[in-house]
């Protein structure tokens, strides 16, 4: 490595040397080159004195309402996404339930309509017709009940 380069290497790391941030490897490298090098020693030097300037300068506290404001925001987020989890936790049983039953249902559907269907002689492909007009009409059905539902919790919660 040439001697600039150095030169530069050193000062790039000179704030975080000040600062304690380095490696010790790193600290004991900067450290003897400072003690060989004026120009780097005379930067650590400015650095010290910013670094010296800035902790004398007071930290700011936050207020009691912001403090309190903040830390009622937080809580209520952590509850709505620990609210989110149990609900994605629900919802999954709840679809293979309901996926369940529909296709549970089809065999029920055929034995309960198999004897007015032989009156009306309605063919095997008019019966798949009427199936999937009564599957989504239940999945239509549930799906606004869930919807109806999450509006209300919504409601409650915005009350609360």
């Amino acid at each position: 490595m040439r001697r600039s380069d150095e030169h530069d290497e050193i000062r790039k790391q000179l704030a975080l040397y000040v600062a304690g941030a380095l490696e010790a490897e790193a600290e004991t490298s900067i450290a003897q080159h400072i003690a060989t090098c004026p120009s780097c020693a005379a930067e650590f030097e400015r650095w010290q004195l910013i670094s010296g300037g800035l902790r004398r300068l007071p930290t700011p506290q936050p207020s009691a309402v912001l403090f309190e404001r903040t830390h009622a925001m937080a809580s209520a987020r952590l509850a709505a996404q620990a609210e989110q989890r149990h609900n994605r936790m629900v919802l999954i049983p709840l679809i293979i339930f309901s996926w369940a039953v529909t296709v549970a249902g089809w065999p029920f559907f055929r034995f309960a309509t198999g004897g007015l269907l032989s009156v009306l002689d309605i063919q095997f492909r008019q019966v798949w017709i009427l199936f999937a007009v009564f599957s989504a009409i239940t999945w239509l059905a549930g799906g606004s009940a869930a919807v109806l539902l999450s509006a209300h919790h919504r409601d409650e919660r915005r009350l609360a």
